[in-house]
């Protein structure tokens, strides 16, 4: 444990120690979506997955033998930075099975795993690029000969794949609200989203905070997991960035236009994944000196769980958090207190 870090034990909490003084004057609080407010482990990484091996068996005509896409392979990508969205991600990963299709003539899904370059290596490098699915896109073109490019530009077909993985998460109950269509291709009634389980507990927000969205969810999305977690009344929409505005998650601008509509001077972003942290990191390096404070608190709900842990503070988190409630609980805690000291 760095030595910089305080432990507070409520929940399981690690503060850093020069923000003791400071946290319980923080003015808001601005929340990812998934991973901290709602666990959507079982809805939108199993609908990546699942979108991925019916395009590969359906469209593509390939023998999956052995699963495309793992739920353990979906959180390499998101480990590797830049693949917030899932339908990005949805398309990456279907992206790198036909750039090694193309490149070694297998169509048959266990051959095609056993072959280079692995997901790890391919991610690694992606990663080392600065990540996400423009990066992928150009090493994959960059490595493929002029044929094989035009073969990709034929079979990759992104729309399609993007649809396939918003039918698996809503289902005929919820596609149309959602996304604006009826369910072409896949025959389920409620979708994956309806596997989605309440992190945050409700009695836990503390008073005098304002309460703001930074999702990479769209905003019909955003609406329907407040709605259904009953946090919809506590946050208006005005107090939301989605990923449906002009500057979205995970570009650091979005913190500024966020906590501007807030009216805050300080906040605390709370999020999961290493793209959220990043976020926070750049928004600290090039704010100005009368930009309003961010600080990241990290919970340990996301995809990598625990194993996050050693990863975040080596990467700069401000708070790590077993989950939501452990910030919530001593944030209402420290904040009573120094309202009781007559602070306001």
């Amino acid at each position: 444990m760095s030595s910089e870090f305080a432990s507070r034990m409520k929940g399981t909490l690690m503060v850093r120690q020069e923000l003791l003084d400071l946290i319980p004057k923080v003015e808001a609080l601005i929340f990812d979506i998934d991973g901290v407010l709602v666990d959507a482990s079982e809805s939108y990484r199993l609908a990546v997955c699942e979108a991925v091996k019916f395009f590969v068996q359906h469209e593509l005509g390939w023998v999956v033998d052995a699963p495309p896409l793992t739920p353990d392979e979906v959180d390499m990508f998101k480990r590797a930075g830049g693949f917030n969205n899932d339908w990005d991600l949805t398309q990456a990963a279907t992206l790198f099975l036909l750039f090694k299709s193309l490149k070694h003539g297998i169509k048959q899904i266990s051959a095609l795993k056993k072959m280079r370059p692995s997901l790890e290596e391919f991610l690694a490098k992606v990663s080392a690029e600065g990540g996400g699915l423009p990066i992928a896109e150009k090493i994959v073109i960059d490595e493929l000969e002029l044929r094989q490019r035009r073969d990709l530009a034929r079979l990759w077909k992104r729309r399609l794949l993007i649809q396939l993985a918003q039918e698996f998460y809503a289902g005929r109950k919820w596609c149309a609200r959602l996304f604006g269509f009826e369910p072409q291709y896949v025959d389920i009634e409620a979708g994956f989203l309806e596997r989605e389980k309440t992190l945050i507990e409700l009695s836990l927000l503390p008073k005098g905070v304002k309460l703001g969205i930074l999702t990479g969810r769209a905003k019909r999305e955003t609406r329907l997991a407040l709605e259904r977690i009953g946090l919809l009344p506590f946050i208006p929409e005005e107090f939301w960035v989605t990923d449906d505005d002009p500057i979205r998650k995970p570009d650091p601008k979005a913190l500024t236009v966020l906590t501007e509509k807030l009216g805050a001077s300080s906040a605390i972003y709370v999020g999961d994944t290493i793209d959220d942290l990043r976020m926070v990191n750049e928004y600290k390096a090039n704010a100005n000196l009368n930009a309003p404070t961010v600080w990241a608190c990290m919970t340990l709900t996301g995809p990598n769980g625990e194993k996050n842990r050693g990863f975040f503070l080596e990467q700069g988190a401000d708070i790590i958090a077993t989950d939501v409630n452990a910030l919530l609980g001593y944030l209402k805690h420290v904040r009573e207190r120094w309202v009781n000291k007559g602070n306001k």
